[in-house]
């Protein structure tokens, strides 16, 4: 019997095949009926649905329920923020729960690995379900999780950029010189795991590989939104506002393209880009062009020295000049952006490390996360992300680092009449935070 076995049955010959099925009934039994059935029975019978929830979920439950410091650590976000949350997922957008799973297992399922970057074995085994459970509700809330994004990341209109921001208008510090300020912009890196055959592309500067999301942060509007949504496989453009709220994402440029050319691209793909009016523009940092509608710091050269980041005058003599003293206000009304940053990357580390997952739903966190940002700031619940990184970067002493800019298509850029247009702009601000000091 074993040797016919082992030859295979397609191999045997014709005398071998008679004598396999003159065998007795019992072997056959025991050679190819048990084997079968016990594969069966291991991998395609499923056992009975447990009705009640998981030990692990009712642990953790425990935890979002004792306090807002447990359910801040567990998923990311205050209880009543939470209880919200879960609220719109289902009345709003679809997410619905199965038998033995409720919506708020699956969103904390969601929010825990998003929030600790864990991998779907490790939530699997806190919550105290299977694998192929936890993946199919990571994905089920992910769908859905993009349409509370898309309603959450607001554009303001062309008519709205033209008004002047409630949250400028009343911060004296900058309303009497930057009138014309709508936002601040910059660029930040995604860490991705892309093809292999295309990996080289995503190199960044650092040599990892990266997405650019290259991010606006808009003041605030008053009146109704437009949802922007970024193309999927596109490069990455977002927008954030005074409040650290982000109004519009252009989602996926491959680590190696610089900020200018992720902006470029942004603006001749992106039909509702938030283009700026006659005399409105956007902050945006010296990798940039100073340009009709975005406003660059002034730049030093081999011969003198301009300073611009924060660090530099706190640790430093005061400003020496009006380019710097502009410099000086520059950097903390643009330090928006770079804050809004800070909480988003602090608060969801699956956007902030080596990811799990695919380009594709890289991209797609990105932008849910991102929605989730905006989600809680706006729920109006004091969240200790959202204050530690205001008290410890606030105006004018915290500022990160800018990126590395292509000088030679800058100054090329800057001398064309948009460039003249704006230089007029800020030598005028200049003069009149000089005046005002003096």
């Amino acid at each position: 019997m074993e040797e016919l076995q082992a030859k295979g049955i397609n191999n045997l010959s014709h005398e071998e095949l008679c004598e396999f099925f003159m065998l007795e009934d019992e072997q056959i039994d025991e050679q190819l009926v048990k084997p079968i059935m016990m594969y069966h029975e291991r991998y395609f019978r499923r056992q009975p649905m447990r009705r009640e929830s998981g030990l692990g979920w009712l642990n953790i439950q425990s935890h979002i329920e004792r306090d807002d410091a447990s359910c801040l650590h567990a998923v990311r976000m205050r209880r009543d923020a939470f209880q919200r949350l879960c609220h719109v997922m289902e009345i709003q957008y679809g997410l619905t729960a199965s038998d033995n799973i409720s919506i708020q297992e699956s969103v904390g399922m969601f929010l825990s690995t998003c929030g600790h970057n864990e991998v779907q074995r490790t939530v699997a085994r806190n919550f105290g379900r299977n694998q192929e459970t936890v993946n199919r509700k990571f994905h089920q809330v992910l769908n859905a999780m993009e349409r509370l994004a898309c309603d959450e990341l607001k554009t303001p209109s062309s008519q709205q950029l033209r008004e002047y921001p409630r949250s400028l208008r009343i911060d004296r510090r900058y309303w009497a010189f930057f009138q014309g300020f709508i936002g601040a912009m910059d660029g930040t890196h995604v860490p991705v795991l892309p093809p292999t055959e295309d990996r080289r592309i995503f190199w960044d500067r650092f040599g990892e590989t990266s997405l650019n999301i290259l991010a606006i942060c808009s003041a605030e509007f008053e009146g109704q939104y437009i949802c922007v949504i970024g193309m999927c496989g596109g490069p990455g453009l977002a927008i954030c506002d005074l409040d650290m709220l982000f109004t519009y994402i252009w989602n996926g440029a491959p680590g190696s393209v610089h900020d200018a050319r992720v902006l470029a691209i942004a603006q001749q793909n992106s039909q509702r880009f938030p283009t700026p009016p006659r005399g409105k523009y956007y902050l945006v940092d010296s990798g940039y062009a100073n340009k009709k509608g975005y406003l660059a710091p002034y730049r030093g050269n081999r011969r003198e020295e301009v300073r611009y980041h924060l660090e530099q005058f706190q640790s430093g003599p005061p400003p020496r000049n009006k380019e710097e003293l502009f410099n000086r206000w520059h950097a903390s009304l643009r330090s928006v952006i770079e804050r809004t940053f800070g909480i988003w990357k602090k608060k969801w580390r699956i956007v902030k490390e080596l990811p799990r997952y695919d380009l594709e739903t890289q991209k797609r966190l990105v932008f849910v996360t991102m929605g989730l940002h905006n989600f809680i700031r706006r729920s109006n619940i004091l969240d200790d992300d959202f204050i530690d990184e205001v008290s410890e970067t606030g105006d004018p002493n915290g500022q990160h680092g800018t990126d590395e800019n292509d000088i030679s298509e800058i100054e090329e850029a800057e001398s064309t009449t948009d460039g003249a247009y704006m230089a007029a702009i800020r030598n005028q601000i200049a003069d009149m935070l000089w005046a005002d000091q003096r």
